[in-house]
């Protein structure tokens, strides 16, 4: 059995705002979000009926539903999600409990991680990790927990039930355990370009290469992690630099990598293009300091995030109002 912690968490005013001028400047989209993301509600239809509901409970039903889940915890603004979705998540017969993310990190959560309060702030998102994880029964066990994003509504328990599968494989040698999603087109259907690389995992995938032999990748809404096993530390800067949306945050990576003893990253990307699934691996994690294992799969539905641009929320509401993401799904 295992533990979900679902990531809920807020930003300011401020660094939404900025958020939103980022995305404009570099990916010409209208940013609409200026309040709590997670209660945005959406509408869907589901066995021939249309609903309306907050982003986040289309997550938490999966999870409430799955049979390989045997406690949640949610971290975000938990007054405001008590006050919508308190009835909902009472009514539940599975363990859910709520951590605010305006808490502090308890000072035997520092010690025993060894935390660096200068780099995890307690509001951030590695700050909210490490809450939800240390109120989880994975935490007291030492074991992985299943991190999943309050924001991709379309993430299906099939394809949950399909990456926990692999997750048991992998779980005793890697710290962190990463699905790869393979996009068989030049951009997906919010527009997102994927990352392209080499295949040399076990794991093959059909699709359509580039002439340097290369497939598309993104990530999904899933994580598996043991924070005893790498330093969460370092999961700030990882976060902030997954979308690459400038130059000068590219600049950053690319210097980072060179300090972990990868020079020529930029030129086997850009130039050479031969970077490689494994070679990704063992790049992040020598920044993380915990193996970290990427596995190629399917099921582009669980990349679907909303950051909260115009294009997002339309596009994603026309899918759930397809009608092919049913309870069971």
């Amino acid at each position: 059995m295992t533990s979900a912690i679902l990531m809920a968490g807020y930003n300011n005013k401020r660094e939404v705002k900025k958020y939103g001028r980022m995305v404009a400047e570099h990916y010409g989209e209208k940013f609409i979000e200026s309040g709590y993301k997670p209660l945005r509600e959406f509408k869907s239809v589901i066995n021939g009926r249309q609903e309306t509901k907050p982003l986040i409970q289309y997550t938490l039903e999966r999870l409430f539903e799955n049979e390989h889940i045997d406690e949640i915890v949610i971290v975000g603004h938990q007054m405001l999600l008590e006050q919508r979705l308190g009835n909902f998540i009472q009514n539940s017969e599975k363990p859910c409990q709520l951590v605010n993310q305006s808490s502090e990190i308890a000072p035997d959560v520092i010690r025993r991680f060894s935390i660096k309060p200068r780099k995890v702030k307690f509001n951030s998102v590695a700050g909210n990790l490490i809450k939800g994880y240390a109120a989880s029964k994975a935490c007291k066990e030492e074991k992985h927990a299943l991190f999943v994003a309050a924001d991709s509504p379309l993430t299906t328990n099939k394809f949950i039930n399909r990456f926990l599968k692999l997750v048991q494989q992998f779980e005793n040698e890697a710290a962190i355990i990463l699905p790869a999603i393979h996009v068989e087109d030049q951009k997906d259907q919010l527009g997102r370009p994927p990352l392209r690389l080499l295949n040399d995992s076990q794991y093959q995938l059909n699709g359509t290469k580039d002439d340097h032999g290369r497939l598309g990748f993104r990530l999904s809404s899933l994580i598996s992690a043991n924070p005893h096993r790498f330093d969460i530390n370092t999961a700030n800067t990882a976060y902030n630099l997954r979308k690459c949306l400038s130059p000068n945050v590219q600049l950053k990576l690319f210097r980072i990598t060179r300090g972990l003893g990868y020079p020529n990253v930029y030129s086997k990307y850009f130039l050479r293009k031969d970077l490689s699934i494994n070679e990704t691996a063992n790049i992040v994690s020598a920044f993380f300091h915990g193996r970290l294992i990427l596995i190629p799969m399917t099921g582009i539905e669980a990349t679907y995030d909303y950051d909260g641009t115009v294009h997002e929320y339309h596009t994603i509401t026309k899918m759930l109002k397809s009608g092919e993401i049913g309870p069971n799904s």
